[in-house]
Order: structure tokens, then sequence, then C-alpha cells
């Protein structure tokens, strides 16, 4: 079997500004890279055989941290990058849901419904996300692998893989900063999720994805 450890990335400037990111991207901030040395902490027993993270560098660099320079290869891919919020990219929150309200509504409450011109619906997050984790699950059996990653990406792949419906995603628990989660897997084998989004870091956490 496959034991596959998913984190989402650090705290980030846009976080704290309430902006959106999707395949956007904005640096750590200091307390982002702090929680990333916390998780590290509570899990530096594990010892994984490959890492993967998504290319945008919150991901990338939360990553590097958790893995503090031990040499594991550390893959980078756009299967794992954020779901694609199109124009809302760089926006606060509090615009995108004033211009389009409709949208953004679709988008916290009835995900499944969501559809965007320009922007990725959950269903091929959906696709994207699960193809990704069911090939890792199958190229490294036997072994442990380290995924960082991204809110929505994960809340989508962890309810899918429970055979929830996508309008169930935004229920708790939430994927907060640096929450992790268990999937395990294998050839042959359906991917379980062992343990979903838990909070291992005391340090504050945002939810702006």
């Amino acid at each position: 079997m496959t034991e596959i450890h998913i984190f989402r990335h650090g705290e980030t400037e846009w976080n704290i500004e309430g902006r959106m990111q999707g395949f956007k991207d904005s640096p750590l901030t200091e307390l982002g890279k702090a929680q990333a040395v916390a998780a590290r902490k509570k899990i530096e027993h594990v010892n994984f055989d490959a890492v993967f993270c998504s290319t945008s560098s919150r991901a990338s660099d939360t990553a590097k941290i958790l893995v503090n320079d031990v040499d594991i290869p550390i893959y980078e891919t756009d299967e794992l990058r954020e779901i694609n919020m199109g124009s809302w990219e760089g926006m606060k929150h509090s615009d995108a849901k004033e211009q389009f309200a409709t949208d953004y509504y679709d988008f916290w409450n009835r995900p499944g419904c969501y559809r965007m011109n320009g922007a990725e619906s959950f269903h091929d997050l959906k696709v994207r996300s699960t193809a990704c984790i069911k090939r890792i699950s199958q190229e490294y059996v036997g072994k442990r692998v380290l995924v960082v990653s991204h809110a929505a990406l994960i809340k989508t792949l962890l309810t899918s893989l429970q055979s929830r419906p996508l309008d169930e995603l935004w229920e708790g628990p939430f994927a907060t900063n640096l929450s992790h989660s268990i999937v395990i897997g294998g050839v042959g084998s359906e991917l379980v999720v062992k343990q979903f989004c838990d909070e291992i870091c005391n340090e504050k956490e945002s939810l702006n994805d």
C-alpha cells in the first residue's frame, strides 16, 4: 500500500489581504514559514520516499521547509495547483462577491453547479486531482509520499474519494494552513481517506485558500 500525506501550504501575503489566489501566487508570510516548521516537528518521525507539490511557490516553499533539506526528491507538478479562478485571481473576496454575486455564491454554496467563464470547474478539479493522486499511489507502492497543495484541491480530492457530492466539499473539517490529511492506496485498490484535514499546527491560520 502507498501512504500519501497531504498538506496545505502555509499562510501567504494574499491570505492576509483576503485575496483569491488560484493559479496566481503570493509568497509565504513569516507566520506561514513558522507554520511549516511547526508541522515539520510533528512529522519528523515519518520517513518519506518522495515529495510532490504544486508548481506555485507557496506550495513548493512549504514543501522545502517540511523536508528540511533532507535528500528527498521534490517533484513539482501543475496537476497539484489550486483551482484556476480566472478573472477572480488577485481580487479581494469582497470585490468578487459584489461583482460576481451568482458565481461567487455557487463557488461557496453550490460548488457542484459552479461554472464561470474562463475559470476551472470543481468537476474538472476533481478529475485533475484524483488522477494525480492515483498515479502517485500506483508508482510508489509500499512507500510514503508527501504532497503539498491547496485548499480547494485538497477538499475536492478528499470529498470525492469519500464518494460525497461536490456540493458538500466546503463542509468541515476545513483545509486550514498546514492541515494534514492521509490517503492510503495502491495498485488495484481504492484510495481510502485515513485522515481528513487534521490541524496539527497551533499557529494562527487563514482560510482564504
